[in-house]
């Protein structure tokens, strides 16, 4: 990563410029931002944090390429990579019925069709009834 290259230019109105994002999204955009920073000053250091982050199960730290195709078929735990939410964020959405999955040999999969899907749904939140005084 190049920190010069992770700079975005400053939204006028001090917006994020991902207006799309969640905030668990969000949160880890900035945290690539200080690693590739720390990256660039002392790489060393960078090293022993994402070994201390990944000992810890937080594999997120070091980015990767994954490339999918739309008919491949995920785990909870991949779908949840995919979208950044929980496996029970996952299990959730099946059960409201706005994610397909089938079980495979006892557990769950999700098409990434389907995943991506979700991600381009517009959210939509019901309006909320003001008592009038």
């Amino acid at each position: 990563m190049n920190p010069e290259r992770d700079r975005q230019p400053r939204q006028p109105s001090g917006a994020w410029p991902f207006p799309g994002d969640t905030p668990l999204v969000r949160a880890r955009k900035v945290a690539q931002m200080y690693r590739a920073a720390l990256g660039a000053a002392n790489p060393t250091m960078r090293d022993e944090c994402d070994s201390t982050a990944q000992a810890f199960g937080e594999t997120w730290v070091i980015p990767r390429v994954i490339t999918t195709l739309d008919d491949d078929w995920l785990t909870p735990a991949e779908a949840a990579d995919f979208l950044c939410v929980s496996t029970a964020r996952i299990r959730g959405l099946r059960i409201a019925g706005r994610l397909k999955g089938r079980q495979v040999g006892g557990e769950w999969r999700y098409q990434v069709v389907d995943l991506r899907r979700l991600q381009t749904e517009t959210r939509r939140r019901t309006p909320r009834v003001v008592a009038e005084a």
